[in-house]
């Protein structure tokens, strides 16, 4: 077999002037759901910004332990992000893990002072409240003492708890297989007059796919954790280049 001599081109090499916003995502190493939900977002509302998702270990069952045992994997998980390349976000995609550390260590582990950093329990805290509202009916897969760190956590920000109900599931791979059917029968009985609104924890509930069922049953305002995520990063976005992305 004859190769040719190989030839450098001389062709005049010009760069991209301008490139698409470059989100960095940390996803639980288990979590079946969240990129499956950016990128229907991404395409549902004709938004254009990369994603670069690293995984990070996380041991179930889902206790506040295993929790709490993902802040030493930060670090690592964050610099494997498109090394000596800057961000326009950097999120951790994790509600319950995100309210039990708190937004400021989250931040300390990760030690990228020039990247914004989006944790999905601020997120949601953000979009509830950019919102107006105050009173949140709230409704978890956790288990009971998972769920009440989250309640606590919200209530700590200023929100109002008027429900809390749980699905008392440990394994979010298991979470992930929670029908969208089985989604709305647990919102239904959820939702209390009190509440303003209703949020639906966790990155690994399909919730983003069963939003027009809820619409359609529950009539007050749906947040999620992905669905509020992914609605500060575009607003990060925005912010830092002045413009709609």
């Amino acid at each position: 077999m004859h190769i040719p001599e190989a030839q450098r081109s001389n062709t005049l090499i010009e760069p991209i002037i301008k490139s698409r916003p470059k989100v960095g995502m940390i996803v639980l190493s288990t979590d079946l759901t969240c990129e499956h939900d950016f990128h229907y977002l991404r395409h549902k509302r004709q938004i254009e910004f990369d994603v670069f998702v690293n995984r990070i270990h996380f041991q179930n069952p889902i206790t506040s332990k295993s929790l709490s045992d993902m802040l030493f994997e930060l670090p690592s998980a964050a610099a494997q992000i498109l090394p000596d390349t800057t961000l326009d976000a950097l999120v951790f995609n994790c509600t319950a893990a995100s309210a039990l550390l708190g937004e400021a260590r989250i931040k300390q582990a990760i030690d990228l002072p020039n990247t914004p950093i989006i944790t999905t329990a601020a997120a949601s805290l953000q979009s509830i409240q950019s919102a107006g509202y105050t009173h949140i009916d709230l409704l978890c897969p956790y288990s009971q003492s998972v769920s009440y760190q989250l309640a606590e956590y919200f209530s700590q920000q200023g929100l109002t708890i008027t429900s809390l109900t749980y699905l008392d599931i440990d394994d979010d791979r298991d979470i992930a297989c929670v029908s969208p059917a089985s989604i709305v029968q647990a919102a239904k009985g959820a939702v209390t007059t009190a509440g303003q609104a209703l949020f639906i924890s966790c990155t690994a509930l399909q919730v983003v796919g069963a939003l027009d069922a809820l619409q359609n049953h529950i009539k007050k305002p749906i947040f999620s954790s992905n669905l509020c995520t992914f609605t500060q990063v575009v607003e990060q976005l925005n912010k830092a280049t002045h413009r709609h992305v």
